[in-house]
């Protein structure tokens, strides 16, 4: 069976793997899952970039949560 685990997250296995953010330049047909422990994930995060635009999609939740408020009491 297979489980879904987070980004960044180790892995209950031997080695102590971690679930990596890749890009797709990263992605081939010699890529080795093992290469991604928790000794070695530090560094490779330093040098990559698969995740530079993540915050880019932020926003405030405050005005979100108003409105919410207001159309919960609007019924």
């Amino acid at each position: 069976m297979a489980t879904a685990v987070a980004p960044l997250s180790p892995r209950a296995r031997p080695g102590a793997t971690v679930s990596m953010p890749l890009t797709w330049s990263q992605v081939r047909v010699d890529l080795d899952p093992k290469r991604f422990t928790i000794r070695t994930v530090p560094a490779l995060l330093r040098k990559m970039a698969a995740w530079c635009d993540y915050n880019a999609g932020a926003c405030r939740l405050e005005p979100a949560i108003r409105s919410l408020a207001k159309a919960r009491r609007a019924t």
